[in-house]
């Protein structure tokens, strides 16, 4: 009875963690930027995720961690060419896709500082929910396919969970805060992650 309500305290604290969260990220995204802070807002997910995270993802595991761990390098060099190739180019696509749509129809960008300034539901919103999420996602395991890194695919994947459950736990409670009946019906129309033909 007493790990009971032990459990029950830490769930309710980690969900107490959760709701502050949500509720400064929603805050910050009604907060003028400075012209700094404005640049930096910018300029930092462009050097995390085009250059820290591919260095995290990449370099290390091929060239060290694979050679720690004693793993193989992943067969068939043409065939994950082709679907890494295939992966990354389709990762691309829906990264600037989503980036345009964020811009012209949000009027703002995937950064709670910058936040889009309206509810995007057309396309590629109107396929996923999480376009952004799904672009990163193959263009991160579309280069980690092509070098043929079994350590780089295990760090990718780890990477591409934790992607999803800070979207599921956090982002959408931010955005069903931030939009209210317009999100809550758009979510349940649109799947997560997976696209599905629109309608639209």
């Amino acid at each position: 009875m007493a790990e009971r309500k032990k459990l029950f305290a830490q769930n309710k604290n980690w969900r107490g963690g959760i709701v502050k969260l949500v509720d400064k990220i929603v805050e910050a995204s009604k907060n003028p930027l400075s012209p700094k802070n404005h640049f930096l807002a910018k300029a930092l997910p462009i050097f995390v995720f085009f250059f820290f995270f591919p260095a995290l993802f990449f370099l290390l595991p091929k060239f060290i961690f694979d050679a720690l761990l004693n793993f193989p390098e992943i067969p068939f060099p043409f065939l994950r060419s082709i679907l890494g190739g295939v992966m990354f180019l389709g990762g691309i696509f829906f990264l600037l896709w989503t980036l345009k749509a964020q811009k012209e129809m949000g009027k703002g960008t995937p950064m709670p500082l910058m936040a889009t300034q309206k509810l995007v539901i057309q396309a590629p919103y109107s396929f996923t929910r999480n376009p952004l999420a799904l672009g990163l996602i193959n263009f991160y395991l579309g280069i980690s396919i092509a070098l043929g890194s079994i350590s780089s695919l295990i760090i990718v994947l780890i990477f591409s969970a934790a992607i999803l459950l800070y979207i599921k736990n956090i982002e959408e409670k931010e955005l069903a805060q931030r939009y209210g009946a317009d999100y809550v019906a758009y979510k349940k129309m649109t799947p997560f992650l997976i696209p599905r033909r629109s309608s639209k």
